[in-house]
């Protein structure tokens, strides 16, 4: 399920921090934790991803690269996922009952949420990122364990992306999905790096075709393609090929 939230900036000179990410998942748990504290605390603390979200699409701005992005449109968009009624359910009612966000010095009022309609999971579609997918790795230097971040230029990026997602789906549903097998073909990507809390994810933004298994397919468009996906990483839209590219 998926949601749009219509978010209006209150104030004068609103600005929108480059790295918003935390902010904006820890107030999204915020919102289910006023219609379920348990809930809420189970999102937070469970080791699957149980949401994910894009990042703040601003359709009139300026980039200003000491501070951020300054927002010249009315409103601007988040896109909230899940592959819970529930949890949307909750983050709705949550806006609903505290309607304001506060991201970086900005103050937002959420004017409008409404429902998505799900596209139909075909063999061979097109999806472009809603935010960047993030794949991991570990590395050995000098004796040391180190964090990778991998990209689609890397051949290792494709067969831990299959890893993770098949992991993910087993860890949430206690089983393997009954076809598993699946591919990516990147269109293009370009390279992110997103601060979290006190930690940089370098991740991709890109448009690729998928084939596969479906219930992958809906896995990824539910809760996102690749790790960290409730920090606001692997959200895809599915796209019309003749926009993208005629």
């Amino acid at each position: 399920m998926r949601i749009e939230v219509k978010l209006r900036p209150v104030g004068e000179d609103p600005i929108l921090p480059f790295n918003y990410n935390y902010e904006v998942y820890k107030q999204i748990v915020d919102k289910i934790a006023l219609i379920s504290p348990d809930l809420a605390r189970e999102v937070e603390v469970g080791h699957s991803d149980l949401f994910t979200f894009s990042r703040i699409l601003v359709r009139k701005r300026e980039l200003l690269p000491e501070r951020g992005i300054r927002v010249l449109s009315d409103t601007v968009s988040l896109y909230i996922s899940s592959h819970s009624p529930q949890i949307i359910g909750n983050i709705t009612e949550g806006f609903m009952l505290s309607p304001a966000m506060r991201i970086g010095d900005t103050d937002f009022i959420a004017d409008d949420i409404k429902s998505l309609k799900e596209p139909e999971m075909r063999d061979g579609m097109l999806f472009s990122t809603l935010s960047p997918i993030v794949v991991r790795t570990v590395k050995f230097t000098n004796n040391k364990m180190k964090i990778w971040d991998l990209y689609p230029s890397e051949p290792a990026f494709f067969d831990k992306l299959r890893k993770v997602m098949l992991l993910r789906y087993l860890e949430l549903y206690g089983e393997m999905p009954s076809d598993s097998a699946f591919k990516i073909d990147v269109v293009k990507f370009k390279p992110v790096r997103i601060l979290v809390a006190e930690s940089y994810y370098r991740g991709s933004l890109m448009i690729f075709r998928y084939y596969g298994s479906a219930e992958i397919a809906k896995f990824g468009y539910d809760l996102g393609f690749g790790e960290k996906t409730r920090y606001g990483f692997g959200m895809v839209k599915s796209i019309d090929e003749e926009k993208a590219f005629g």
